[in-house]
């Protein structure tokens, strides 16, 4: 039986707006679909890049947040920044080739649903629909053209039967040596059709996906000291981490004492790239993975680890320990191996790289300048977007990762970090602040979402309203002191929501932000929390097209502050 007050709330949820319809809209007009399973399409246009769709120039300096060896996409040239002294930089032209190219024969894998390696054609995917109740598998190729066959992959979708999507059960390896990977037994997981980063469609993990990736071949082995693995394409989320887990990669044999792990924000789900070998279950470095387009790769050498996403270079230094690691496995579970958790993180991937050998620092500005090019990725891009939340914003029972942040950058281009954790209290998110202030250093505009407090009040908890109160005013003091513009989401209508007291404490300036955002105010798009049109049957969390009406309601009161 409905309350007075869900009555209330629900009356006044039918007269407001269709943000919904608007956004459809907007999206379909841009070439992609929302809900519903369609394609999502992100980034934004290159002319959304806030001027710097264009080439370098003597003022792209050290002033600017540039450093030397950065790199710089426009038009489908490359530039590398030799000085960045103020007012005198100097970028010089990179030559690029293909992403699987960067490193020569010492490439044991490239595969996905683009051409990484020069020449190649040949099988890229094969993939498994549900037609008419029969399993279908379909062999997707890339043709001489260096492209996908798109029209099969687009006939194998408009095949399918509703609810069904098209599961990657197999991923060709383009660079000749047969390391082809295979979809984990049981857990077919990896969507193709559901989302496209720069044009190139994706292998995409999600949360509502279930746990599963794809095992490599005991074949395929490399130095523990040295090796790298890249992916060219997305993250959904930079820290949607449990316990250890996700984890995209892992060399060698789980359990064996000889493997090699990466995995995001750990036990403390801190937002950082940690990693594991024989020295240690958790080793943390320093960065942090940008959910926008961009090359992404670790690189071990004698000396340690070298991490890149983007412009974001780490190193994590000391001798690792020598041997081989064979096989391994890419996805999102616990090990890799027979027990599975769902994994948190996502991945929206168009390419894979393995390379058996400690690489040159020149050979990974290659694999990024290559990517960038390919993938139409800006690393130029200096405003930062960040959200700090729990799985409101992290994207619980949503595909493929697209949860709201991450929608958002079909609106514009800028570098995403979403740091939203399913099932985090505010204390946790206390802890996503280090990786905020990391990413804050040397950007131009910075912008912050906040979302969160729900989880503090359920029965694991019992965290005192006044404290959620307390940690939300210090979140948001503290993204302040790092330069950002920041907006809270008030908390949602959810029975047992602490919503009066967030609610209040805004009003009265105790949290202190620059911008209130409140959906779920009488007469707003997100009220009514029993609308399963936009709301997941639990009424806690936005469904899929909550998620699509959060992002343009989000986007239209923090959208301007890009354009400034």
């Amino acid at each position: 039986m409905k309350t007075r007050r869900q009555v209330a709330v629900f009356l006044a949820a039918m007269t407001a707006p269709s943000l919904l319809a608007q956004a459809q809209a907007q999206a379909q007009a841009a070439g992609c679909g929302l809900a519903g399973g369609d394609t999502v399409c992100i980034p934004a246009p290159d002319h959304a890049g806030g001027g710097l769709d264009r080439a370098p120039r003597r003022d792209d300096d050290s002033r600017r947040g540039y450093g030397a060896g950065d790199l710089w996409q426009a038009s489908g040239r490359v530039w590398r920044a030799v000085s960045v002294a103020p007012g005198d930089a100097r970028w010089e032209n990179v030559a690029v080739r293909l992403p699987g190219d960067a490193f020569g024969s010492h490439t044991v894998f490239a595969g996905g649903p683009m051409r990484l390696v020069s020449g190649y054609a040949g099988p890229a995917l094969d993939i498994e629909t549900v037609s008419a109740g029969q399993m279908v598998t379909t062999t997707l190729a890339i043709g001489g053209d260096g492209r996908l066959d798109t029209v099969a992959l687009q006939r194998a979708l408009s095949a399918r039967d509703p609810g069904t999507f098209a599961n990657v059960v197999r991923v060709y390896d383009q660079s000749g040596h047969g390391n082809h990977i295979t979809a984990t037994p049981d857990h077919h997981v990896v969507h193709i059709g559901a989302v496209r980063v720069g044009g190139i469609d994706t292998l995409s993990w999600g949360e509502e996906n279930g746990a599963g990736g794809f095992v490599l071949p005991e074949g395929l082995k490399v130095a523990a000291d040295g090796f790298f693995f890249g992916t060219t394409g997305t993250y959904a989320s930079s820290n949607s981490g449990n316990a250890a887990v996700p984890m995209p990669v892992l060399l060698g044999q789980a359990g064996s004492g000889r493997e090699f792990k990466a995995f995001m924000g750990s036990y403390t789900l801190d937002g950082f790239v940690h990693v594991a070998d024989t020295r240690s279950p958790d080793l943390r470095t320093d960065l942090v993975i940008t959910s926008s387009p961009a090359a992404t790769g670790v690189a071990a050498g004698p000396g340690g680890y070298t991490l890149q996403a983007g412009n974001a270079h780490v190193t994590l230094p000391g001798m690792l320990p020598g041997g081989t690691l064979s096989g391994g496995y890419i996805g999102y579970n616990a090990d890799g191996g027979p027990w599975f958790v769902q994994g948190r993180n996502t991945g929206q991937w168009t390419g894979i790289v393995i390379a058996d050998h400690a690489p040159t620092t020149a050979q990974t500005q290659d694999f990024a300048a290559s990517a960038a090019v390919a993938g139409d990725y800006m690393p130029q891009l200096r405003d930062v977007f960040v959200a700090i939340g729990d799985s409101r914003t992290e994207g619980f029972r949503v595909h493929d990762g697209r949860n709201w942040p991450y929608l958002m950058q079909r609106f514009a281009r800028y570098q995403s970090y979403d740091f939203a954790v399913s099932g985090a209290t505010t204390r946790q998110m206390l802890d996503m602040l280090p990786a905020a202030e990391t990413v804050a250093r040397g950007a131009a505009r910075k912008v912050a979402v906040v979302f969160g407090g729900y989880n503090d009040h359920l029965p694991a908890y019992h965290i005192p309203a006044a404290d959620t109160v307390g940690n939300l005013k210090q979140i948001v003091s503290r993204l302040k002191a790092a330069g950002y513009t920041v907006a809270i989401i008030d908390e949602a209508q959810t029975g047992g929501s602490p919503r009066a007291a967030v609610h209040d404490a805004i009003a009265k300036g105790t949290i202190g932000a620059d911008i209130t955002i409140d959906p779920f105010a009488a007469g707003q798009p997100l009220a009514n929390v029993l609308d399963h049109e936009t709301w997941d049957p639990d009424t806690t969390h936005p469904n899929q097209a909550g998620h699509e009406v959060m992002a343009k309601y989000v986007w239209d009161r923090i959208g301007s502050l890009f354009s400034k």
